[in-house]
């Protein structure tokens, strides 16, 4: 089945807001749930994963610009091999408000996303996003890049307790260190069993008896994760590599997020790039390109090219060295290495030499002559 535009899927314009956006995905969201659609289950199910797969795009204002530039492309990196799945499913918290008030809902809704908070379950951190900037022959051979970020993990003092050094703590009276509890609602003519986080240890299964002076008791504390990036080659600038794991930790017990690295190549002093191609100035004598001949031309890695120059090659003109570029990412074929004629022109000719070239063009204007060797009439 052909995919649909995500501002179609959720019945909004392109230019609406985020509180539009937000608003429409509640909207279809509780109308479309399986659990509220008994005659055909399997078909509200699959609208109810296209509402969210598209919510979570639009919802991200970086994946949504993303989507606006270059469509479906830009995001499917952002998921799995297997398309959106409900492990991807990041803004389940935004139903929360809506369906808190209703136990029945918060059940049915806790089935499908696999718990979270509110939902009767642990919930994935949240993805972060740094950029790196790496210089132009990473493009080339590829490169590793050693990054540091602050982020909020489990406090190193208590081990992500909360208690006093990990062990000022028992087992919750109230869960009995499951971390969950069991409520029977009688409603709608049937009896339904709810299963949520524990109202006194919040879903910990421990009692802190002390709190840790460095946490405050929360078990969060901010650190420094420093990690080691490895860039293939072919990179450009807007590339995104996913590091799956290494986002923020989850507060409820889930899998930690992913990091997003988004490389931006710099600039360099000899060469241009345009895609997998590559354009850098190479200086030709004069009498070279009058009469043709070889110059060298040094390459981004490094190596001494040869580098042919026809005859009556002309300034600016563009001689190709094919497969002298950068490769394709993913893997593929190198692009080409063009390198621009800047033909020298002297800036004084002894006697002799002009006596040569004007018997060499005698057809050439005195003007032409003048002008080229920057000697008035």
């Amino acid at each position: 089945m052909a995919r649909r535009d995500y501002y179609e899927v959720l019945g909004v314009p392109k230019t609406a807001s985020a509180d539009d956006i937000k608003a429409a995905y509640r909207r279809l969201a509780r109308e479309h749930h399986p659990d509220m659609n008994r005659d055909n289950p399997k078909a509200a199910e699959e609208k109810f994963k296209e509402l969210s797969e598209a919510y979570e795009v639009l919802a991200d204002p970086e994946r949504r610009k993303r989507y606006d530039t270059m469509g479906f492309s830009a995001v499917e990196s952002d998921f799995g091999p297997q398309g959106f799945t409900w492990q991807n499913f990041t803004h389940a918290s935004d139903l929360e408000d809506l369906l808190g008030s209703n136990p029945i809902f918060q059940q049915l809704f806790g089935s499908m996303f696999g718990g979270g908070p509110g939902f009767g379950g642990p919930m994935p951190g949240r993805n972060i996003e740094v950029t790196i900037r790496v210089p132009l022959a990473a493009a080339l051979t590829g490169a590793r890049s050693s990054i540091s970020i602050p982020v909020v993990g489990p406090c190193p003092v208590c081990k992500g307790t909360g208690a006093r050094d990990g062990t000022a703590f028992e087992t919750c009276p109230t869960c009995q260190g499951r971390g969950q509890v069991q409520r029977v609602l009688r409603q709608m003519g049937g009896q339904f069993v709810t299963i949520g986080p524990c109202p006194t240890c919040r879903g910990t299964g421990r009692k802190i008896l002390e709190k840790c002076k460095n946490c405050k008791g929360t078990g969060q504390a901010r650190i420094t994760k420093h990690l080691e990036v490895q860039i293939p080659p072919g990179v450009d600038t807007g590339t995104r590599l996913r590091l799956a794991g290494q986002g923020l930790p989850s507060s409820t017990g889930g899998p930690p997020g992913d990091l997003y690295a988004k490389i931006e190549i710099e600039s360099h002093a000899t060469f241009r790039r345009d895609g997998q191609d590559l354009f850098t100035d190479v200086s030709v004598p004069l009498r070279t390109a009058i009469l043709g001949g070889e110059v060298t031309v040094r390459s981004l890695d490094g190596h001494d090219l040869h580098l042919k120059i026809p005859s009556g090659t002309q300034c600016g003109h563009e001689l190709r060295l094919k497969g002298q570029g950068l490769p394709k990412f993913g893997g593929g074929s190198r692009g080409d290495l063009y390198a621009i004629a800047m033909v020298e022109i002297p800036k004084s000719l002894s006697g002799r030499q002009k006596q040569l070239l004007e018997e060499a063009f005698p057809e050439e204007a005195t003007s032409r002559r003048s002008s080229l060797f920057g000697r008035g009439e």
